[in-house]
């Protein structure tokens, strides 16, 4: 997943999606400067987004219809692809957000004075809680296969928002200026090579003592092979 966590452009709506007869009026055309009917869209767009999320956790990702998704949240069809044009623009939306958020929690930890595995272990920290908030294992597996299904999507260069690869990256430039981090690879390829390794443990296994202990245990052998002498 060389991707991981690239993606920071915040959410576009894509031009040309299906129409439905019948659509609903946030996804027709209006003034511009509408401020009651932007937030009409952004909350249809967030009861959209939750509505889908149910829909995977309750059937998985591959039988969610779309059909179903608008019927629940109380849209026409039209509507949702307004939004989402496809299913896998709910999980890309996602990424966004999960990206954002460990990445600002990443961020401030350059605030205080941490070895390279406390480091490692606080972004775990945030990066597992994540993990619950996602709450299936299937579903986030789901969420990382677009990394690998659609690259250029998840590689955005517009960095509107934080990313989670940069900020971890710029620690580890620090961790390696203290001589904790030795090793032939960029910092940028060991920011990719840490957090591809935690999100492959998180997709296997359950949520509990044993991932959290699991992970840990490779923050430790990823932090002995770092810190070995080039």
């Amino acid at each position: 997943m060389p991707y991981l966590f690239r993606m920071s452009s915040p959410p576009t709506v894509a031009q040309g999606a299906p129409q439905a007869s019948g659509a609903s009026p946030d996804a027709a055309s209006g003034p511009a400067g509408s401020g009651a009917r932007a937030r009409q869209r952004v909350d249809t767009r967030e009861r959209i987004f939750e509505t889908a999320l149910r829909e995977f956790r309750s059937v998985g990702f591959a039988a969610a219809q779309i059909d179903r998704i608008a019927k629940a949240a109380g849209v026409a069809r039209g509507t949702f692809y307004f939004h989402f044009p496809t299913k896998d623009d709910v999980l890309l939306e996602l990424a966004r957000r999960i990206n954002a958020r460990v990445a600002r929690r990443v961020a401030v930890l350059g605030q205080s004075d941490m070895t390279l595995h406390e480091l490692l272990l606080r972004v775990n920290d945030a990066l597992m809680d994540e993990h619950s908030r996602v709450g299936e294992a299937g579903l986030l597996g789901d969420m990382l296969s677009l990394y690998v299904r659609r690259p250029h999507d998840v590689n955005d260069e517009s960095h509107n928002l934080p990313t989670l690869s940069d900020e971890l990256s710029h620690h580890l430039r620090a961790a390696a200026e203290r001589g904790e981090l030795h090793t032939s690879l960029s910092v940028e390829q060991v920011a990719i090579l840490f957090m591809t390794s935690l999100f492959g443990v998180y997709t296997r296994i359950p949520q509990g003592e044993e991932l959290r202990s699991t992970c840990e245990s490779l923050i430790e052998l990823l932090v002995k092979g770092l810190r070995a002498s080039a």
